[in-house]
């Protein structure tokens, strides 16, 4: 590769898919954009790109150095962070793929918290199933993963896990919210939120509700789960959550509620990051606190 920058052009043409809006991206113009690919193939003496009406596409030659670039990009974002650390003062991006349920539950607050006292590190989350991660961490996407049910994989090293139960979650005013404790066939004679078919946590509830017989008809059912599902109880609607459930400060306002499911198996959630991959302090750091939480149950303790 001729020069940091040429990584930095190739993942914005990956990202962006237009050579308009990469050029913009990179601040460039689309005419110097063009050359600096043409320069690439020259370089590697393969054509990169599939020109298609609809903008570039990479071809397999494309796709091999487009997940080299992401590595490489990745590790001078951890040298950059470990240059930072040697001042003694944390510093650094971490990118976390996290499934659906993890996000609803845990990582809001918790990144919350880590951040008080970390204001120097940023964080960017990557909504992922479970079958995603896995390739998220491969190609560079992310540089840990917090995901539910994650198979092991040569390729994964497990940082933490908790094994978690399942909750409905309601608020305060809620018809169910004395009962301590609910069957799916209790909770399917109300509305409920569900999250996307094929995330783990519908798996799980899926694979329980053919169990016993019940049908859970989704009033709302939405990939964004996490953002939604506040406001969707607050109107009245079931929403799941695992036990790592930490309740936000607009929660503890709206009296959240957990709710015990009957028969309902535990989930299984694992930290983890890319076998072999050395994190850069900030995610390490981040790392650490996120499997001490898990270890702990996310009970409240001291940061």
């Amino acid at each position: 590769m001729q020069s940091l920058n040429d990584l930095k052009i190739l993942d914005a043409i990956v990202q962006f898919r237009s050579i308009r809006k990469a050029a913009e991206h990179m601040s460039l113009t689309p005419s110097a954009l063009s050359r600096k690919i043409l320069a690439l193939e020259a370089h590697f003496g393969v054509d990169l790109f599939e020109r298609t009406s609809k903008g570039l596409r990479l071809n397999p030659s494309g796709q091999y150095l487009a997940v080299y670039a992401r590595s490489q990009l990745a590790e001078m974002e951890k040298l950059r962070s470990e240059l930072q650390a040697i001042k003694k003062a944390t510093s650094g991006h971490v990118r976390i793929c996290a499934s659906q349920s993890v996000l609803e539950s845990f990582l809001p607050v918790h990144l919350a918290r880590f951040q008080l006292k970390n204001p120097k590190v940023t964080v960017a989350i990557n909504h992922s199933s479970s079958a995603r991660a896995l390739t998220d961490l491969q190609e560079f996407h992310s540089d840990i993963g917090l995901c539910l049910n994650l198979p092991d994989h040569a390729d994964l090293s497990v940082l933490g896990m908790a094994e978690q139960e399942i909750f409905a979650v309601v608020s305060a005013t809620h018809p169910l919210a004395s009962a301590g404790e609910v069957s799916l066939a209790e909770i399917a004679k109300h509305r409920v939120v569900l999250p996307p078919q094929g995330s783990g946590l519908r798996l799980m509830l899926d694979r329980q509700a053919n169990l016993e017989n019940v049908y859970l008809t989704p009033a709302v059912e939405s990939n964004t789960y996490a953002s939604i599902a506040g406001a969707c109880r607050n109107g009245g609607l079931i929403t799941f959550g695992l036990s790592l459930y930490e309740q936000s400060e607009e929660d503890e306002a709206s009296n959240v509620v957990l709710l015990r499911i009957r028969k309902m198996k535990p989930a299984n959630v694992r930290l983890v990051k890319l076998h072999g991959r050395t994190l850069s302090p900030a995610a390490a750091k981040l790392a650490k606190y996120l499997a001490k939480k898990l270890r702990a149950g996310s009970k409240p303790d001291a940061d």
